[in-house]
Order: C-alpha cells, then sequence, then structure tokens
C-alpha cells in the first residue's frame, strides 16, 4: 500500500473513518487518531438517517454499500409531531418499500467504517494537543500522551471544537441558543410498552413553548429522548438541576413540564440513570479560511450546524470528495485541496441557509418557533414569553413592502426547476448553477409571491399550496417559452444524424419501435435509436437529459411523474395468454375463472408494466411467478397451466411461435401508455418529430 504522502486525520466520527476507508480502498494508506478510547464510542449517539446524495454516497464510494443496506432501517424514519397536550399533530409515516433516507445507529455505522479498515489504522487514547508547520510544509503533530507524530497531510475531522481548525482560521463556535438535557429509556418495548408505542416505529416530538421531548427509537431497543430548551447559554450550570444525583433530577426537570400531558412526561419519570446536560454550539454560515498546504478541514470541524443528522451527511460527503481530490491530485495537492474546499463550503452553507430558511427564521405572527433541524421540521403551536409577537397585519405589511416591483424573468427558469424538483439541491443541478446561486433564486420568488413555495415536511421539501398551484402553468409557460425561441431551429430528418435515447419495455420496442426503425432507414437513414428497459433510474435520467424519452404504462409511479411533459398514447388491448394445449381454459375467461390460474405478474410491486392486476376488480390472484418483461412472462407459460395479461399486438408477433394462445378477457382490459419528456424538449423539433413518429406507430393495427 502506497505510504506517501502521509496522511493523519484527527477524529474517528463518521467523516474521518470513512475518509479513511476511501483512501484505503483506493491503496493510500492514512493513520486515524482518536481521543477516546477503542470502546469509549460503543454506546455514543443515537440514529442517523444516511441520505442518497451524501452519507450512501460515500459508503459507495468506500465500497460499503452492501453492509449498509444489510442493517439499515428505512421504518426509522416514521415520525410523530405532537403538541404538549400529546394530542397528535400532522405525521410523516415512512410508506412501506420506501428506502431514501433509511436510518442506521451511529454505533452499528461506526462498526461496518472501523471493520473495513486495516488493523492497527486507528491510534485511539490519541488527544491532539497542537501541531506545528515544520519548514519542510510538512506538520509536526502533539499529543496530549506526550507522543510526536509528522504527516505530510494533515486533515482535521475532529468535530465543532476544532483542535485543527485554529490552524487555519480564528472562526470559533458560538451557543445556538438551544440546550439539551439527554436521557434514555432501555428496551422500551419489554419495561415500558406504552412509551414504545407513543413514540412508534422512529421519532416523536412535542415541541411547545420554547421547549420539547423527543424521542427516538434505536436499534438496540433503547428510547433515546432530548429534552430541548431555548435558554441562555449558561442555563444548564444554574437551572439547579443536579444531574448526578437521578432522582433528584428527575424531579427538578419535570418541574419545567408541570402543564405537559402525563404520558409524554412519563418520558423522563422512566428514564435510567444516565442524564447529561449538552449545549448546542455552531460554526458560523459561510466561515472560510485561506488554502494552506498540507492542512484542510472537514465536516463539523469545517462547518459545525445545529442539524447533527445532517452534520454527520454533510461530513460524510466531504470525505468522499476529499479522497477523491487526494486520489486524483497528481503533482498538485494544495490545488486539489483548494478546490474541495470550494465546493464543500459551498454545499455546507447552501444546506444551513436552507435549513435556517425553512426551519429558523425567527418567530411567526402566531408565535410558533422553529427549534431546529433535529428537533423535528414542524412545531406544535406554542407562545413566545419573552417579547410581543407582531401581528399578522404588520407582518404581511412588511413583507408586501419588501416584495420586488418588478418581476425578474430570469426567476422563471428557477422557478420551474424548484417546482419539478422540490429540492434547492437538484434544482441547481437541473439547471447547472450552484446551490448558493438557487437558494437565492428561492429567497428572490419568496419574497415576489410573498409565499415560502418550499416547506418542509417530514424529511422532504413539499410545496406550498400556492407553489402547487404554479406547477402547470408554470410548465406551459415554460414550454411556450422554448417553442418561440427554438422557432428558426429546423429538423430535416433526411440529413440528421441525432441518437435519440429513449426508455421503454419490450412491449414498446417490438410493437412500436420496430416498425418505428424499418421507416427511419428510409426517410431519417442518420437517425439512431438507443432503447434501455423500464428500470429504477429511469426518472432520474429524463430529468438529466440522459433520456430523451420514457414510454410506458400511465400508471408507473405517476407520483414519480408530476414534473414531466406527457402525451397519452392510444389503449391497446390485453389478453390472457395460456400454453395452447391447456385443458381448462375456454374461448374466454372472466375474472374470476383467471383468478383461479397460477398466474404470472408482470413487473413488481415497484414497478407494474401491463396496468392490469387481476386485484383490480376485487378479485384475489394466484401469483406463482413475477417478470419484468411481458416477453418473459410469455415463456414462462408456455408447457404449463400458468397464465399471464400481455398486449394483444405483442401476442400476434411472438405468441403463436411460441405455442400459446390468446384468450379475451371479460370484462375487457386495456393497457393505456404515454410518452413522458422532460418540459424543454416540448417545443424543440426533432423531439417533436419523433413523438409524432411514435404515436403513428401506436395508432396502427
Amino acid at each position: 500500500m502506497n505510504t506517501t504522502p502521509r496522511i493523519a486525520i484527527i477524529g474517528a466520527g463518521p467523516g474521518g473513518l470513512t475518509l479513511a476507508c476511501v483512501l484505503q480502498a483506493n491503496g493510500i494508506d492514512t493513520v486515524v487518531y482518536e481521543r477516546e478510547a477503542a470502546d469509549a464510542g460503543l454506546c455514543q449517539g443515537g440514529t442517523l438517517e444516511l441520505h442518497p446524495e451524501s452519507g450512501q454516497h460515500a459508503l459507495r464510494a468506500a465500497g460499503l454499500e452492501n453492509e449498509f443496506w444489510a442493517r439499515a432501517r428505512p421504518t426509522g424514519l416514521d415520525m410523530k409531531i405532537l403538541g404538549k397536550d400529546a394530542t397528535v399533530r400532522p405525521q410523516d409515516v415512512t410508506p412501506e418499500g420506501d428506502t431514501g433516507w433509511p436510518e442506521m445507529d451511529r454505533s452499528a455505522l461506526r462498526e461496518i467504517l472501523l471493520d473495513a479498515l486495516a488493523p492497527g489504522s486507528v491510534r485511539w487514547n490519541h488527544s491532539l494537543d497542537h501541531a506545528t508547520t515544520l519548514e519542510s510544509g510538512r506538520h509536526e503533530l502533539h499529543f496530549e500522551s506526550g507522543a510526536v507524530e509528522t504527516c505530510d497531510l494533515l486533515i482535521g475531522a475532529d468535530g465543532t471544537w476544532s483542535r485543527v481548525r485554529p490552524m487555519l482560521t480564528e472562526v470559533r463556535p458560538a451557543y445556538s441558543g438551544i440546550s439539551l438535557i439527554e436521557l434514555g429509556v432501555p428496551e422500551a418495548r419489554r419495561t415500558q410498552p406504552v412509551l414504545a408505542t407513543l413514540v412508534g416505529r422512529g421519532s416523536m416530538f412535542a415541541l411547545q413553548d420554547d421547549k420539547g421531548l423527543i424521542a427516538r427509537r434505536g436499534g438496540d431497543g433503547r428510547l433515546r429522548i432530548s429534552i430541548a430548551f431555548r435558554v441562555p447559554e449558561n442555563w444548564l450550570t444554574t437551572n439547579g438541576i443536579p444531574y448526578d444525583r437521578p432522582e433528584r433530577a428527575r424531579a427538578a426537570i419535570l418541574e419545567h413540564f408541570t402543564d405537559w400531558a402525563p404520558q409524554l412526561t412519563d418520558l423522563v419519570r422512566h428514564c435510567d440513570d444516565t442524564i447529561v446536560p449538552r449545549p448546542v454550539y455552531s460554526l458560523p454560515i459561510g466561515a472560510s479560511w485561506p488554502t494552506t498546504p498540507g492542512v484542510t478541514l472537514l465536516g463539523d470541524a469545517a462547518h459545525g450546524m445545529l442539524s447533527s443528522c445532517w452534520g454527520a451527511n454533510l461530513a460524510m460527503r466531504d470525505a468522499a470528495d476529499l479522497a477523491r481530490a487526494v486520489i486524483e491530485a497528481g503533482d498538485d495537492l494544495t490545488a486539489a485541496i483548494a478546490a474541495y474546499e470550494k465546493s464543500m463550503r459551498e454545499r455546507a452553507a447552501s444546506m444551513a441557509r436552507e435549513l435556517e430558511g425553512s426551519l429558523g427564521g425567527g418567530a411567526d405572527p402566531h408565535g410558533v418557533r422553529k427549534i431546529g433541524d433535529f428537533f423535528g421540521r414542524m412545531t406544535a403551536p406554542g407562545q413566545r414569553k419573552s417579547g410581543p409577537a407582531s401581528s399578522t397585519d404588520e407582518e404581511q405589511r412588511r413583507v408586501a413592502a419588501a416584495r420586488p416591483s418588478k418581476i425578474d424573468l430570469n426567476l422563471l427558469v428557477p422557478l420551474n426547476a424548484l417546482l419539478s424538483e422540490r429540492s434547492v439541491t437538484k434544482a441547481a443541478e437541473r439547471v447547472c448553477v450552484s446551490q448558493p446561486a438557487m437558494s437565492t433564486a428561492l429567497a428572490k420568488l419568496r419574497r415576489h409571491f410573498n409565499d415560502p413555495l418550499l416547506v418542509r415536511a417530514g424529511r422532504a421539501m413539499v410545496l406550498t399550496p400556492l407553489a402547487e398551484s404554479l406547477v402547470d402553468p408554470v410548465k406551459e409557460l415554460m414550454g411556450g417559452m422554448y417553442e418561440v425561441l427554438d422557432r428558426t431551429d429546423q429538423f430535416d430528418p433526411a440529413t440528421s444524424a441525432r441518437t435519440f435515447n429513449l426508455v421503454a419495455d419490450d412491449y414498446v420496442t417490438v410493437v412500436m419501435l420496430r416498425p418505428l426503425l424499418s421507416e427511419l432507414s428510409e426517410v431519417a437513414p442518420g437517425v439512431r435509436i438507443s432503447v434501455t428497459g423500464v428500470r429504477p433510474g429511469m426518472f432520474d435520467r429524463l430529468r438529466r437529459g440522459q433520456s430523451d424519452l420514457l414510454i410506458s404504462p400511465s400508471n408507473v409511479l405517476t407520483d414519480e411523474l408530476t414534473s414531466f411533459s406527457r402525451s397519452d398514447l392510444p389503449p391497446e388491448e390485453l389478453v390472457a395468454v395460456v400454453d395452447g394445449d391447456h385443458p381448462d381454459v375456454g374461448p374466454t375467461l372472466s375474472r374470476e375463472e383467471l383468478a383461479e390460474l397460477p398466474y404470472i405478474t408482470i413487473g413488481s410491486q415497484t414497478m407494474p408494466l401491463s396496468g392490469f392486476t387481476i386485484g383490480d376488480s376485487g378479485v384475489s390472484d394466484r401469483t406463482v411467478a413475477v417478470s419484468d418483461t411481458f416477453a418473459g412472462a410469455a415463456g414462462l407459460v408456455s408447457g404449463t397451466r400458468m397464465v399471464a395479461v400481455i398486449p394483444r399486438r405483442l401476442f400476434e408477433r411472438l405468441g403463436t411461435a411460441m405455442g400459446l394462445r390468446a384468450v379475451p378477457m371479460e370484462p375487457a382490459a386495456e393497457l393505456t401508455g404515454a410518452m413522458y419528456w422532460d418540459p424543454r424538449n416540448t417545443a424543440d423539433p426533432a423531439h417533436r418529430w419523433l413523438r409524432e413518429r411514435i404515436r403513428e406507430m401506436a395508432s396502427q393495427p
């Protein structure tokens, strides 16, 4: 394994360990120095949701994706929002099969990362005291134990109170205004089943009157409880709570919740004797420093923020990006680090501003306070006790006065992207701008419409009612704009050499695209068609422009397709197909008769292809097999007593050769297909020409 440059990572948190894993997976040796003992972190922290673009991305870079999914808990995302009277407010319940932001205990993540490292990679009980720069540009590390080490590249991954950061900047953490008291109920399902039911499968947030009770289920069955207070910085030391005397501490804490429902305060009454006070600190948004050869930061050491969950995800993404910069640095490591630091700062600042804008915007006219990301994305009503709240009319007048008097048409493109993607990050990627630029555009749009447009609900950003009403008009407006601007762009199929990338199932390929290719050989000999199958990820390819057109049954994941333009195709009759010698099937099949036969489902629960299931009519089916294509299902039927449902025209082209027989269904069933495309292609002459050709092929008998 290559040992130059010698890399020292300070801190064995998620970011530091991820960086070491990615570097070692690419043949670069590292040493991680951690101030705690090897077993000190086994019970530290609670749970994390690892996001696809950050935490999961980093684990893929380290080659640990399989290990992650083996221990992840998608249902841990469930959330309950309560008032202090224990009345349930809006809930965010993870749908079955939803694995977008799966949850994992910090201890499990730590084990995965440590197991992937070479033995001896982590030096425990090494608390950095300070580091000095040598004349050679290397760094000398001085540990509190008296040990001294040297390195070529020093990376501070040691959290908000980093010992490395003072080498780069004088910026210091500031108190956030929030303090926590952390408790826990061990093995809650066995010891306190009522509390376990109250919290549910994921998290419970009860927030009101500038304080809150937050409980979260851990993988070990423990309820991890954070009691949040919006208080002065020294409150935890002056409130009189004796944290080292559990019985008295519980009683003193309960004095702050005398008017809260007992089923909520039972979280305090039944906690164990581990009671830990913790003020919450963060770094200023956009903290920066000049690039310094041989030293850099990642994670909370660089951009510590209120959210421990977002902080861990950002740290892991930082680690993956920094590792890639080191791996590809060549002879100019300093330039590679400078590029990494620039993108890292932009991403962190954008996220911090997005969280601040949606969660920490101060008091609303009714006194609702945003306590912070890890206290939930929604709060129950409560009244501020310090200072009068402004009236609704006053607030509206203030916003109206700040509203721009002129319409900036440059905002149409980001507006369309935000309405379609419902994410600042994805909207920025869609239109190829930075996250800060998209955040600025969103701020301008919010002022213009006097509406937040995007608000956080659960783990996602959702559109406000006003924003929902804008989706179709903006889509039409963008299509019209492209049509006007593209009028001078002529498309001549006879001379074009364009390649169209399509996503389609086997029915579309055989019935529509095969005759289309025959036509193209005559009228457009230079045009090429590339076809990929219907599979997960196809919607992202469509958004990014990697696919021009998706042709699919119109019932496939319609919620994901709302941001695309759509054109329905003529319906196609569906027929039951059975072996030609099937003894139990007559000239027709009723739904009830069909349900008695062993049935082959097309697609899957998350990717249905046929648009028809026997269950549509309330009749249970006898599914014995699943095929991801119509032709595959027909092939399974041959020589058996099974039945599948496929389009008639596909049977006419394949069924006879397979020895199959088509049986009409009573009542008849139809397959309704549709074409989907990104609105920016609506007026493109070449794209429009292709859609017209496909529609002609779909209309042929």
